[in-house]
């Protein structure tokens, strides 16, 4: 720009000042003479009619529903979590080789043990001070045939090495000497263990935080010398691989000790700190189980009742079996033990030690059931191995087990059964006693569908001796959610003989001892094996929407999704099969392969199993609940239901999902209201855990790659979340009254994780400012249901008023 136009815009710049300086009397002069009167002028145009004294509330809060913005400052923030994660764990630069050892008597019971060892980093010699990196360490690991097993060497607990004084030999090649009171040369045999970690990572703070237990660096490696007269003959009956399943691949035990280092067994890594003879110091995992109200009110626990070897095996067992909410059965020993279970189950195994590692020995007042009333006692928790005194007392022998045995096979078990007669080790839920799965022996399909008008005929088969259950679902605007879930309830509250009134879009068919439901129809030539049913979509009437054939004709609705939830009893025992589950196309009059499924799908079933092994088989007491998809959890798990158990969370699953892996505890108002110690110290305890990836940043630990971002507002539906809980002493806690509220996608989404967290920790201001910061650029509005009509249920006309309004610029 030259000067010439510098200065036309300046003065024109002044004439506009002054210009709206003159019009708003803002500048100063002399008043001149007043003008004569001007004609009158031409009325105005009407204008529009106030707003009502009393505004529709619903319309108003509707109107205050803002799209959703988060996209524009957090993109790939998803992806952001998955990176911090895989910082940490991904495949390590460095590489740690020992390549001698050696021992030299010098005398007093001393002897100078001689390392001699190698570092590369990124493939190359580290020929810098290796005191420099900032973990070096070297710990014998001992093992005695006369113990028959690991013994601790020397006298400290953990007696380790330190590189300080190691000596460079050039091209990465150091010697280290240390001064030591153990011979490696008398030792029946074991190993000299190094490890090496560099960078060590610096988690986010608290609450997303791993425990401090957990030590994760960037770069890490370990390796194992053999030493002693002869090699080390050790073959553990676990596998390294069974713990990856859900602590990830490759599995480091605390995040940085390897459990499997090439050349030797899996596990004798371990054994440096977990010696066979090691004594054990957490007795409370077994007094929070024996007896809960000791443990939660702080008696201290005896030493001598709970004594028990850390070892390897016992810290797993009592670790998952009593401290950690495990998310499978623990009599499901095949987990880690795969193709050793005759070896653990061999009758030599068969001892207190073992037998306790896992069940403890009272359970006072947590018995499973008791034996006069037949109930659940007060303190009992489903999923624990039940107490042997409980399994003595049911079976009549309590008096023969006085704690003196060391060996349970001796004249009594083994003269019957033996070890294996009491566990197969599988989860006989799940599995035969030879290991099949049931899952795999009893399946279903969904063979064809076909729509004529209102009417929905599915032909679906399986075994006979299965009792499926039908059911219908339909998503809303080509989204991955259901406008119409399976499991909600008809509004006319035809009688479905159900114990609440209602019908719902599931049906058993009557051939196979289901009861009869109006909107469902069994077609002659339907029986056990090839079932034929019709669903008149006509006929369900819900409450919060329109009717399905109306919602049809207006395009809200263009997908089905067809499951079979099956059941199966054998021998009086429920057993746990897989739901499977199809989405038919109603315009294309053609199943939609892969919609949100398959290919598609944003999580990957085959995670969830590997920790779950089939997907609620804990969580569900029902059978066949398992799924081979996301989209079975969704029949009942909607965006437009609050969190029934889960408060200021949604009922939809990604929310329940996110909230629960970050130990958002159930029902929380319960036990403040409860005001047990017990049930006090048990909810303190479940939310301070942790994600087994150690950190809940691994998104991948469940989803696929790329699906784990700020959602499409344009595939996922508007939601509502539920209220704070109401407390019987508000004081109990910071954060107040917070009402029910309807959500857009990213603040249902990421605020299962995000908003559990600040609930857990009780940070109210966090909670209030992260409340409104995604009302301020988001969807979050209070939800004001009305009274309806005369069926007495309750409307949401802002629920759906919201939905409708976000929803239809996607149409």
């Amino acid at each position: 720009m030259n000067q010439f136009h510098k200065l036309v815009r300046w003065a024109w710049s002044i004439l506009v000042v002054c210009a709206l300086a003159f019009a708003m009397g803002g500048c100063d002069g002399k008043t001149g003479p007043q003008g004569p009167q001007g004609p009158t002028g031409n009325d105005g145009a009407d204008g529009a009619d106030g707003a009502d004294a009393t505004a529709d509330p619903a319309a108003i809060a509707i109107a205050s529903a803002n799209f959703e913005s988060c996209g524009v400052c957090h993109d790939g923030f998803g992806a952001f979590h998955q990176l911090l994660y895989d910082e940490a764990f991904d495949p390590s630069n460095l590489e740690l080789t020992i390549t001698d050892v050696s021992s030299a008597d010098v005398g007093g019971g001393r002897h100078d043990l001689t390392i001699e060892f190698s570092i590369a980093y990124f493939g190359a010699p580290y020929s810098v001070n290796p005191t420099r990196i900032e973990t070096l360490s070297f710990k014998p690991i001992e093992y005695s045939d006369d113990a028959g097993g690991f013994v601790q060497p020397g006298f400290s607990p953990f007696p380790g090495i330190s590189a300080a004084g190691a000596v460079s030999l050039g091209g990465g090649n150091y010697r280290l000497v240390a001064n030591v009171e153990y011979n490696i040369n008398a030792w029946d045999s074991g190993a000299i263990g190094g490890f090496v970690g560099e960078g060590q990572f610096e988690f986010p703070d608290n609450p997303y935080a791993p425990p401090k237990r957990v030590q994760v660096y960037a770069d890490q490696a370990s390796d194992l010398f053999e030493v002693g007269n002869a090699p080390l003959a050790y073959a553990s009956p676990a596998n390294a691989s069974g713990c990856a399943k859900c602590h990830g691949t490759p599995y480091k035990k605390h995040g940085n000790i390897d459990a499997a280092v090439a050349g030797l067994s899996d596990f004798v890594n371990c054994k440096n700190c977990h010696f066979d003879d090691r004594e054990g110091g957490h007795f409370e995992w077994q007094q929070m189980v024996d007896d809960p109200l000791a443990w939660a009110t702080g008696v201290a626990p005896d030493p001598a009742l709970y004594a028990y070897n850390a070892s390897v095996g016992n810290v797993v067992h009592m670790s998952h079996a009593m401290e950690f909410p495990y998310p499978m059965s623990m009599a499901n020993c095949n987990t880690c033990h795969e193709g050793n279970i005759a070896a653990i189950l061999d009758d030599a195994n068969f001892t207190p030690e073992t037998c306790k590692s896992c069940h403890v020995v009272q359970g006072v007042d947590a018995w499973p059931d008791d034996l006069v009333t037949g109930d659940p006692e007060m303190y009992a928790q489903p999923h624990r191995p039940p107490p042997l005194e409980f399994l003595w007392t049911r079976a009549g022998v309590d008096n023969f087990h006085d704690g003196s045995m060391t060996n349970c096979t001796t004249g009594c078990h083994g003269v019957v059964d033996g070890f294996s007669g009491y566990h197969t080790g599988y989860d006989a839920k799940i599995y035969d006693a030879n290991g099949a799965k049931y899952a795999d022996m009893y399946t279903v399909s969904v063979d064809n569908v076909t729509v004529v008008g209102d009417l929905m005929t599915i032909e679906f088969s399986g075994d006979a001796l299965v009792v499926p259950e039908l059911l219908v679902s339909f998503y809303g605007w080509d989204t991955k959610h259901f406008v119409v879930g399976s499991h909600e309830r008809d509004a006319d509250r035809v009688d479905c003989a159900g114990s609440r009134p209602g019908c719902k879009m599931e049906y058993v068919p009557e051939s196979s001892g289901g009861s009869a439901n109006p909107l469902f129809t069994e077609e002659a030539g339907s029986a056990p094996g090839t079932w034929i049913v019709t669903l008149d979509m006509s006929a369900l009437q819900l409450y919060k929407t329109d009717s399905i054939p109306q919602l049809i004709l207006d395009g809200v609705i263009t997908k089905a999704e067809v499951s079979i939830t099956p059941e199966l009893t054998l021998d009086g025992n429920p057993v746990v099969l897989e739901a499977v589950s199809e989405t038919w196309d109603l315009a294309a009059d053609a199943f939609a392969p892969d919609y949100f499924q398959g290919a598609n799908a944003v999580v990957d079933i085959e995670k969830c199993n590997s920790c779950h092994d089939v997907l609620a088989s804990t969580f569900h007491t029902y059978s066949g609940r398992g799924g081979d998809s996301m989209q079975v959890c969704k029949a009942c798990h909607t965006t437009t239901f609050p969190g029934s158990h889960l408060e200021m969370q949604s009922r939809s699953i990604d929310s329940y999902v996110h909230a629960i892996h970050v130990f958002q505890p159930f029902d929380e108002g319960d036990v403040f209201n409860n005001d047990d110690p017990v049930e006090t110290a048990r909810n303190d305890l479940h939310k301070h855990h942790t994600f087994p990836n150690f950190t809940i940043m691994s998104c991948e630990g469940c989803h696929n790659p790329g699906t784990y971002d700020v959602p499409d507002q344009s595939q996922s539906m508007p939601g509502v979340q539920s209220a704070s809980w109401t407390l019987d002493d508000p004081s109990d806690r910071a954060i107040g009254t917070v009402p029910e509220a309807v959500q857009g996608a990213t603040s249902r989404s990421c605020g299962g994780c995000h908003r559990a967290q600040l609930i857990k920790e009780d940070q109210a201001g966090d909670l209030a400012t992260y409340n409104a910061h995604t009302a301020a650029f988001g969807t979050y509005v209070d939800n004001v249901p009305v009274d309806g009509d005369a069926d007495g249920l309750e409307e949401e006309p802002v629920l759906w008023g919201i939905i409708d309004k976000i929803m239809s610029i996607f149409e």
